[in-house]
């Protein structure tokens, strides 16, 4: 829910989380749940993708938008907003779109096309996988891969990463989005 934390969820779902039923003008919804929790600002960006997964009869069911602090904080260095340079280093991430926007959530579903993780410029992670969990841990990887980059680049150095070899295998070892 609007201004709510994922970490109450868990113990107090119907005071954290909000349960709604989209209404059959697709443009409006109604919250069904005993309590009136408002759902998230960002849910253009959320049901604009379940569409396009369901448009596409994706196995994916579950998507999760979070503020990860380090992959956040990487946001803000202009390189590494070169799509590029992030899939090697970490995986993706997309140019700046406004918060809540149809833009942002457009964006973020032409990155999925590539990606099953999609990073908001300042602002957050998107992700999408089979279960709300999986969709987790792909972040949380992400977000590990941001923290040694970090502590390397606070050594003073910059890390060498994988080479593009190393990253192929990888890929086909753990049968990894390409």
């Amino acid at each position: 829910g609007t201004n709510k934390r994922m970490r109450d969820l868990a113990r107090w779902p119907m005071e954290n989380g909000s349960v709604i039923r989209i209404l059959d003008d697709c443009a409006s919804y109604v919250i069904i749940a005993d309590e009136a929790v408002a759902p998230t600002s960002e849910l253009p960006s959320h049901l604009s993708v379940h569409n396009d997964l369901l448009s596409k009869n994706s196995p994916y069911k579950a998507s999760v938008h979070t503020h990860p602090i380090e992959l956040i904080a990487m946001t803000h260095c202009p390189k590494f907003l070169e799509k590029d340079v992030a899939t090697n280093l970490l995986w993706s991430m997309i140019p700046y779109k406004l918060p809540s926007s149809v833009e942002l959530a457009e964006a973020t579903i032409k990155e999925l096309q590539d990606y099953d993780v999609v990073m908001w410029e300042k602002h957050g992670v998107f992700a999408v996988d089979c279960d709300a969990m999986q969709a987790f841990d792909q972040i949380d990887v992400l977000n590990k891969s941001a923290l040694i980059y970090i502590a390397a680049k606070n050594m003073g150095f910059e890390p060498d990463g994988m080479s593009q070899e190393q990253m192929k295998e990888m890929t086909v070892a753990f049968n990894l989005p390409k």
